[in-house]
């Protein structure tokens, strides 16, 4: 990731439930330049999947699944919509 894709400070020192991905969801969300917006919804759909095929065999994940396919459908979302 270059730097002018960096996750914003709030994402950086939050503690967040799943950090192996919502750093780059959030850092997506919260993108404010519309020119950058592509790639970090692209970084935020790779960290999502990979971490979807990480946890496929693992028992007791459903919520964090639901919570990748959430976010995953979120960014789809804020691409059809400022895409």
């Amino acid at each position: 990731m270059s730097a002018s894709l960096a996750v914003p400070q709030f994402a950086a020192t939050a503690t967040l439930q799943f950090p192996e991905w919502q750093r780059e969801y959030v850092a997506a969300l919260f993108e404010l330049n519309p020119a950058k917006l592509p790639q970090r919804v692209m970084v935020a759909e790779l960290m999502l999947r990979k971490r979807l095929l990480a946890i496929a065999q693992k028992q007791d994940t459903n919520g964090e699944r639901q919570k990748i396919e959430t976010a995953l459908s979120n960014l789809h979302w804020l691409m059809m919509v400022l895409g």
